[in-house]
């Protein structure tokens, strides 16, 4: 695929690390991108920094996800390429205390 002006591309967790240097890659290609992310602070720092759109969105909330869409597409276009970096962690044990990690967070995530 082409990468140019015309290719609208939406970096999910673009905010920090790998999402962040998939963000500035595509910038240096000259694509049109947009970045979710749950962290507003840095979110909007990226989108001055490299004049990109921004939309607060949790990834793992379809109404969300949505109303972001239907935002980024008002100034990006139709997105062609979607690279998802968002996701969400924790650490504990697997099993403490007869009980087990919060399960519901992973399924919430992924499925």
């Amino acid at each position: 695929m082409k990468i140019s002006e015309n290719t609208a591309v939406l970096v999910t967790g673009g905010a920090s690390g790998l999402g962040l240097a998939v963000v500035e890659k595509f910038v240096s290609l000259g694509a049109k991108v947009a970045v979710f992310d749950m962290n507003e602070e840095e979110g909007l720092k990226v989108a001055s920094q490299h004049g990109v759109s921004f939309e607060k969105v949790d990834v793992s909330d379809p109404k969300s996800v949505a109303d972001g869409l239907s935002s980024i597409r008002g100034s990006i276009g139709q997105e062609s390429v979607c690279v998802n970096c968002a996701g969400i962690g924790f650490s504990q044990k697997t099993v403490s205390k007869g009980r087990n990690h919060k399960f519901e967070l992973l399924i919430k995530q992924y499925v």
